[in-house]
């Protein structure tokens, strides 16, 4: 198994580097195997029913493998100059056989076992090499992060008295230094979305995300999301228990935002996905409450701290980097 891997990797490392044009040469070439075969399928009428039955289901099968894996590696798709050309040199190859034959030679194609063989072995390259992209397209689907979010950490601080209770311990009030934290857009120029003053140690996003099948995920449909409001948090579990605690919601953002109007509708959906067993899922849809991980508004020696981190959605949910 470990000589297998050892042989297939380097094949792969090849492929990633010429990805975009393999991928067009085998959709190129595999709805030029379509309309050949519905070429044929018209010009040889008078070859009797069933061989017009078995090039229509040919033409088919390759038109619908052509779109499937179409959508499987559009992410991984530039449709350049190159791209195309190669394409269409992958059509115009499934066809030149047929062009020889009927257009030059006027006379139908041979069924002679050599020629099955070489048209065996033409599919099942092309089998081949789509599997190998497929691979690498599901393997990025599914270990890529998706950047959703930019968080702002300014250093900026201002005093803010808080009145709180600590449990079983009486109300006191206390200054607490409250740290500017800035929401922005992922794609320049980054504007920003929104603005927030907490206090504590560490914040953290909370939301909502709508984990998808696997197989959906490969076909290049990102999980949903929903963020709804920021939280702090602190360092120990001392602090945790001593110091207030407070929530700012923030407009919800994410492919989930719906109009208030429909809110109770759609959450009533997700509550339902939530309950339920994940194999009972349908597609392996999945709901699920979830937050980001902490960014530290505060280093080791207690200053603020400043700088910019990334939100991102990943198959699991939400992280950060």
């Amino acid at each position: 198994m470990e000589g297998f891997v050892a042989k297939l990797l380097p094949l792969l490392e090849a492929l990633a580097k010429v990805q975009g044009l393999i991928i067009a040469t085998v959709l190129g070439a595999l709805c030029g195997r379509s309309l050949r075969a519905l070429f044929l399928a018209f010009v040889e009428r008078q070859r009797g029913p069933l061989l017009i039955a078995g090039r229509l289901g040919a033409a088919v099968g390759f038109g619908t493998l052509a779109v499937i894996y179409g959508l499987l590696t559009a992410a991984m798709m530039d449709w350049s100059f190159a791209a195309i050309l190669v394409a269409a040199v992958g059509a115009a190859t499934m066809l030149v056989a047929v062009g020889i034959f009927q257009g030059v030679l006027r006379r139908p194609l041979l069924l002679s076992p050599t020629s099955l063989l070489l048209r065996a072995t033409i599919v099942l390259l092309l089998l081949l090499i789509s599997t190998l992209t497929l691979m690498r397209s599901g393997f990025l689907a599914l270990t890529t992060d998706k950047p959703i979010l930019r968080i702002e950490l300014t250093g900026e601080t201002r005093p803010q008295i808080v009145r709180f209770a600590p449990p079983d311990q009486p109300m006191r009030e206390e200054p607490l230094r409250a740290h500017r934290i800035l929401l922005r857009t992922v794609e320049p120029p980054h504007e920003i979305i929104a603005e927030s003053w907490l206090y504590g140690d560490q914040v953290a996003i909370k939301g909502r995300v709508l984990r998808l099948s696997p197989l959906l995920n490969v076909a290049g449909i990102a999980n949903l999301f929903e963020l709804s409001f920021l939280h702090n948090g602190y360092f120990t579990a001392e602090r945790h228990s001593l110091m207030p605690h407070t929530a700012q919601p923030i407009k919800p953002l994410g492919p989930l935002t719906v109009h208030p109007r429909w809110r109770p509708m759609r959450d009533f959906l997700l509550s339902r996905w939530e309950r339920r067993d994940a194999a009972q899922k349908p597609l392996g849809v999945r709901a699920a409450t979830t937050e980001s991980t902490y960014f530290p508004l505060v280093d080791s020696q207690g200053k603020p701290v400043q700088h910019t981190f990334e939100l991102v959605l990943t198959p699991g949910g939400l992280t950060a980097r």
